[in-house]
């Protein structure tokens, strides 16, 4: 018996006897539940129909396929390799993980429903298979505090019943059957069925040479013959498509009376476009990705697509991962099962737009709790969550100077300047981890692909890619000096705008003396990152010598180091060269300003500094001054300090 299964039958023995007879559905226990719509259905009178239907859920299929899946931390940390994430690369063999996805989407947009099953080897899931929900039954329990007594299997041989852990249940829910959900195509069901029967109104219109129904009529009766007569041609001419457009001749006396509407009195375009727009609505997407063009400007286009994602794809992908995470992360530990959207670009429109807005909030001293609730930005708790916090450089008009006084920072200050440095440099952490993986991947496959791995052959190869290192740097380093050097700019903005020069100013990045700073520096970081790879080469190799292997042992040792080091070396990559830029952003514009002459060392203030650095805390130098242990500040590898720069 499980956790879950001991704490309802708990929570059922406290609760008074009276109590017990309330139960939260009204579902017949022992009695498999069946749905309206069946997937044949749904997929025969839907999805291969109505052209609409297979629009609107291709569209969020192909949404929602894209996006990967991964494992994160406590810390809300990507778990590299994780089990999980393979798992869903690969569920089976059959099946790759976007078909997966693929399969579940389609069964909840047509017909609310999905089931997985999953394997297990050693108490961990090591295949998942889709099933098809039309051939399972939810069957409710009688026993009081259990949920469901076990699923009903259909087949062509026969039924019978598995245990309620066998499947992993997906749904959109049903108000009305807490057991079984129900999709958009039910909804928009009507409406389909409308749509259809409207195209098949006009193909026998076309047929009928847009002639509406109708009978003809004689002043007097007619003979068996003459009947017989009238329908062979009226069959002849109505009928063959060759003779369509001829005229009709049935006898004198003979009259045309309409029984039906035309196409046009039936308004047959307007209807399907409103039924185009309903249908749109039922799957929650905008009817332009439905051939819709009529307000199809570049603005609606963009606003369309972002529309998708933060009204129909998140919304679902949520869905998703509440349930994996209630029936599939327990498996692995403390880690939670998520999805990545960095790689949406209509997100990253829209995202970026967010964190303007609430950059200037934050600005404002308005706590990140409250920002990120208004913004709906999603971000994750951390220390300061709920605390205000102002540039150092701003005071209160009614009691200080334009200019801050140079004094001693307190406590306080230091505290809130180091957090804020650092929860922007932790930021950029994954972002550039992300983009030096592969660089490392790119070099462990040069070297295992060498026909002899000796150390020349080895440091040849490093490199070789020595010009997409320099490139992958140099980039960094532009990044991190824009967003850096801007905030420190608008932090500083206040105090300067307010001076003597009365004038706003703007940080430029393109500098030449930072372009020259980056284009020296990134040169530097790349000769140190190849000089170390190449040392771990060079071990691998003599590790190969001494145990006397062969080269494609050789290779795979070395192929294997790099996939196990790999996110390790580009993490520590982006630590550093973070720290690095970030500190020398920070001196840009504050040299730019015109207002700062002075920088002070701050450490990260927890029993994780270095003795050295902790010794440093509060150290004060010229703002282009070297400090004590040489560097314009804080940029050694896996260095946490910071600095602050002291207004005139």
């Amino acid at each position: 018996m499980g956790l879950a299964e001991l704490r309802a039958k708990a929570a059922m023995a406290l609760m008074p006897p009276q109590a017990r007879r309330l139960f939260v559905s009204d579902r017949t226990p022992n009695i498999p539940i069946y749905s309206d719509m069946t997937v044949s259905r749904a997929t025969r009178q839907g999805y291969k129909i109505s052209i609409y239907v297979y629009r609107s859920v291709r569209t969020i299929i192909q949404a929602c396929s894209a996006i990967p899946w991964m494992v994160v931390d406590k810390n809300n940390e990507e778990i590299p390799n994780h089990p999980f994430t393979f798992l869903m690369q690969h569920p089976n063999p059959v099946f790759s993980g976007q078909d997966m996805i693929e399969f579940l989407v389609a069964h909840l947009e047509l017909c609310g429903n999905e089931l997985w099953q999953p394997l297990f080897v050693n108490g961990l899931p090591r295949e998942i298979w889709p099933v098809m929900p039309d051939m399972v039954s939810p069957v409710p329990s009688d026993v009081p505090g259990e949920w469901l007594k076990s699923w009903e299997v259909r087949t062509q041989s026969g039924h019978f019943n598995v245990p309620p852990e066998t499947f992993i249940h997906f749904m959109q829910v049903d108000p009305g059957n807490p057991y079984w959900g129900i999709g958009p195509l039910m909804a928009a069901a009507r409406t389909i069925d409308t749509d259809n029967e409207a195209q098949d109104t006009q193909k026998v219109s076309m047929q009928n040479r847009g002639t509406p129904s109708g009978v003809f009529t004689h002043d007097t009766p007619l003979t068996d013959e003459q009947f017989d007569e009238a329908n062979r041609r009226v069959d002849e001419i109505y009928l063959s498509k060759a003779r369509r457009r001829a005229p009709w001749v049935l006898g004198a006396g003979a009259k045309w009376q309409q029984m039906g509407m035309t196409p046009v009195e039936m308004d047959y375009i307007a209807s399907r476009l409103r039924g185009l727009r309903d249908i749109a609505g039922a799957f929650g997407i905008s009817p332009i990705f439905l051939g819709d063009m009529e307000q199809s400007t570049l603005d609606n286009m963009r606003q369309a697509r972002l529309g998708l994602y933060e009204d129909v794809v998140i919304p679902l992908l949520d869905d998703v991962k509440a349930t994996m995470n209630l029936r599939l992360a327990p498996y692995y530990g403390d880690v939670t099962i998520t999805y990545d959207t960095s790689n949406v670009s209509a997100l990253r429109e829209g995202f970026g737009a967010k964190v303007e807005s609430a950059y200037r909030l934050w600005s404002m001293g308005v706590p990140m709790s409250q920002v990120s609730d208004k913004l709906q930005l999603g971000l994750s708790e951390y220390p300061g969550w709920d605390a205000s916090y102002l540039p150092l450089t701003l005071q209160s008009m009614k009691s200080a100077p334009a200019y801050k006084v140079k004094s001693e920072v307190s406590e306080q200050q230091k505290a809130a300047a180091w957090k804020r440095v650092d929860r922007r440099r932790t930021a950029w952490w994954p972002v550039i981890a992300k983009r030096m993986k592969p660089l490392y991947e790119a070099e462990g496959e040069a070297i295992s692909g060498l026909a002899s791995i000796t150390e020349a052959s080895a440091k040849k190869a490093i490199n070789g890619l020595s010009a997409t290192w320099q490139k992958a740097i140099t980039g960094t380093f532009v990044a991190l000096i824009e967003d850096f050097g801007k905030e420190e700019a608008e932090a500083l903005g206040a105090a300067k705008s307010a001076g003597p020069t009365s004038h706003k100013w703007e940080f430029d990045p393109m500098e030449a003396a930072l372009l020259e700073w980056v284009k020296k520096t990134a040169a530097s970081e790349v000769k140190t990152i190849l000089e170390t790879n190449l040392d771990d080469v060079r071990a691998v190799i003599k590790r190969g010598i001494t145990d006397n292997l062969t080269n494609d042992q050789v290779a795979r040792s070395i192929r294997q180091f790099y996939t196990d080091n790999s996110p390790y070396k580009a993490m520590r990559v982006a630590r550093t060269e973070t720290t690095k830029g970030a500190t020398h952003a920070n001196i840009a514009a504050a040299d730019q300003s015109g207002i700062v002459d002075e920088k002070q060392w701050i450490t990260a203030r927890d029993d994780r500094v270095r003795d050295e650095h902790a010794a440093m805390d509060g150290e004060t130098v010229g703002l282009h001054e070297s400090f004590s242990n040489g560097l314009e500040g804080p940029g050694e590898p896996n260095c946490r300090c910071g600095i602050i720069t002291l207004v005139r």
